[in-house]
C-alpha cells in the first residue's frame, strides 16, 4: 500500500520536535557538526529560519502515522537551493525519506519556481541518506574530505 505525504510549512509549534530529532545520536553522528544543540541556540535558529526570505523549512507527515515524520530544509541562494532532510529517529525503516524528498521538492519547485538546480552535501558514511537522494534523482557531482556533493536539476 503507497504511504500518502502531505508536506506543509513548517511552524513555530513544530520547533520542539526539530529539535530532538536534530540531536539524536545518529542524527548528529552522520550530520557536519556533531554538536549538542543547546534549546536557546535552536531557537533562535528555528526562529529566524521561519521568517528568512531565502530558507524554507518543510513538514512532511503521513497519513499513516498521527506525527510528523521529517523535515527538509532549502537554504536558496540565486537559482540554486541547498537541501537537507531530518527523518525522525522513530520513522527510520519505514521506507518514509524518499516520498518525503519527493514531496517537498515538488512543494519548493511551486514555492520557488526561480530555482533551477537543488545540491546535497551528505557525509559518506551516511548510506540511508546517500540511497534517499540517489531514489530522487540527486547525481553525484564530486566528493571532498568525505563529504559527498549531489546535483539535481529542476
Amino acid at each position: 500500500m503507497a504511504k500518502i505525504i502531505n508536506t506543509r510549512i513548517a511552524e513555530t509549534k513544530d520547533s520542539r520536535i526539530v529539535y530532538e530529532w536534530r540531536n539524536d545520536e545518529l542524527t548528529r553522528k552522520m550530520s557536519h557538526s556533531e554538536d549538542f544543540i543547546e534549546w536557546e541556540g535552536h531557537c533562535k535558529w528555528f526562529d529566524s529560519s521561519l521568517t528568512k526570505p531565502t530558507r524554507l523549512l518543510l513538514m512532511c507527515e503521513a497519513e499513516d502515522y498521527d506525527e510528523s515524520v521529517a523535515m527538509v530544509r532549502f537554504d536558496v541562494e540565486a537559482k540554486n537551493a541547498l537541501v537537507s532532510i531530518n527523518l525522525s529517529p522513530q520513522m527510520r525503516g519505514k521506507g518514509l525519506s524518499k516520498l518525503c524528498l519527493s514531496e517537498a521538492i515538488n512543494y519548493f519547485s511551486i514555492e520557488f519556481a526561480s530555482v533551477i538546480s537543488l545540491s546535497a552535501e551528505i557525509r559518506s558514511p551516511n548510506i540511508a541518506s546517500i540511497k534517499t537522494f540517489e531514489g530522487v534523482g540527486f547525481v553525484q557531482a564530486r566528493d571532498s574530505k568525505h563529504i559527498l556533493y549531489y546535483e539535481y536539476t529542476l
